[in-house]
């Protein structure tokens, strides 16, 4: 196999990922747009009893599920691509898949706790 047949294959296994990349300025925007006016900014509101009340689901549970989907997508989507590994290596493909579900909620955590409402 050639040097420029294994890069394009590496570049293509690992393209499932840009899918943060391209998500994350838009989902970034909407979050700050419209999210924390719909469900509101998970801050802890005091009743007048000064009770603190936690609402039950926020603009953080959704990115969080927001996030939590994108990487079942990316994972989803390494499955399929892992045929592009040979079928004698099947601890190879099983590496890849598990690798990029790794990645991907090491990703899908920072990028929540960079877009956490306070």
């Amino acid at each position: 196999m050639s040097k420029s047949k294994i890069l394009k294959n590496a570049a293509v296994l690992i393209s499932p990922l840009l899918a943060f990349a391209v998500l994350l300025v838009p989902y970034s925007w909407a979050n700050q747009a419209f999210l924390v006016e719909w469900f509101g900014c998970g801050c802890p509101k005091v009743d007048e009893l000064g009770n603190i009340i936690h609402p039950d689901f926020n603009a953080n549970d959704f990115t969080a599920l927001f996030w939590l989907f994108i990487t079942l997508c990316v994972t989803v989507a390494s499955v399929f691509l892992s045929r592009k590994i040979p079928k004698d290596k099947l601890w190879l493909r099983v590496l890849y898949t598990v690798g990029m579900l790794a990645v991907s909620l090491l990703i899908s955590y920072r990028f929540y706790q960079m877009m956490m409402w306070n």
